[in-house]
């Protein structure tokens, strides 16, 4: 049984491959010279191992993948408190329990998922769609490009979702020294097409919108070089583009659509031309 975490404590899964090991240090960068604790979790599921020998070859590969991961941040220099745990239980299960004791929820992901070669796997994938706090899925393996100068974007739809997004994507760029792209993705209705004088409006209505939330954001983070873009079509489509110059993506839980759309084949063009991180903030 999985007992509860400190309430702030930030949790990673730890699973032996080198994706945790990923997760596990991109992880580092949200409590180092903090007095929150990074908490690693390795979930040995029952049943995996026949007999003692086997129950002890299982045992002692779960301690040495998380002592590889806390040597691995040993090896980072940064100051942080760790906490190692072994469970019983199922992965997603356990994980998705860890979820609602903890700010957030950081996993790796090898892009194995059956449905998309460069997407998200089926434990991913359902931690991002119905987590209770929020997940980072931290990828690797699709670009040899250093992370840093490359962008935090956050995607902001005009709603009460957004304050938590913006929190999240802020509070990242400062953290990572990065520069921070807010950006909406929109399409219009198929009447207001033929007229661009509505299309204008629309986009000034929402370019408003955004320089607003950076003029709240700014004061608190001056250190933070902000450019709000408005993009007409999906969200998705801008992010193939941009795939490049990311290092991370903050979107709303609530912005369905849009999770859905990274979480499924479709993003196989955005996903595998980077490696940005993806945190589903809530």
């Amino acid at each position: 049984m999985l007992e509860p975490f400190p309430p702030k404590s930030v949790v990673v899964g730890i699973d032996g491959s080198h994706a945790a090991l990923r997760a596990a240090l991109w992880a580092v960068d949200e409590v180092a010279g903090t007095d929150i604790p990074l908490r690693l979790i390795y979930i040995r599921e029952p049943g995996s191992a026949d007999g003692c020998a086997g129950a002890r070859a299982a045992m002692e590969a779960a301690e040495q993948a998380v002592h590889d991961a806390y040597d691995a941040i040993n090896k980072a220099g940064k100051p942080v408190k760790v906490e190692m745990e072994i469970i019983e239980g199922y992965p997603l299960s356990a994980l998705m329990q860890a979820s609602e004791s903890t700010p957030l929820l950081c996993v790796g992901d090898t892009g194995s998922g059956q449905a998309s070669p460069a997407g998200f796997g089926s434990t991913a994938t359902a931690l991002m769609r119905s987590a209770h706090c929020s997940v980072a899925v931290v990828r690797g393996g699709h670009s040899d490009a250093p992370v840093r100068g490359r962008s935090v974007v956050a995607h902001v739809v005009g709603s009460v979702d957004d304050e938590l997004v913006l929190e999240r994507a802020f509070e990242e760029a400062h953290r990572r020294h990065a520069p921070l792209v807010v950006m909406t993705a929109w399409r219009s209705e198929f009447d207001n097409l033929q007229n661009d004088r509505v299309l204008r409006e629309e986009e000034r209505l929402m370019r408003a919108v955004l320089d607003r939330y950076a003029a709240l954001w700014t004061p608190h983070y001056p250190d933070v070089t902000v450019d709000t873009v408005v993009a007409y079509g999906p969200f998705l489509n801008y992010l193939t583009d941009h795939a490049e110059s990311a290092q991370l993506v903050v979107i709303g839980a609530t912005q369905g659509i849009e999770v859905q759309q990274l979480s499924s084949p479709t993003a196989d063009r955005a996903l595998g031309r980077s490696d940005f991180a993806v945190l589903i903030a809530r």
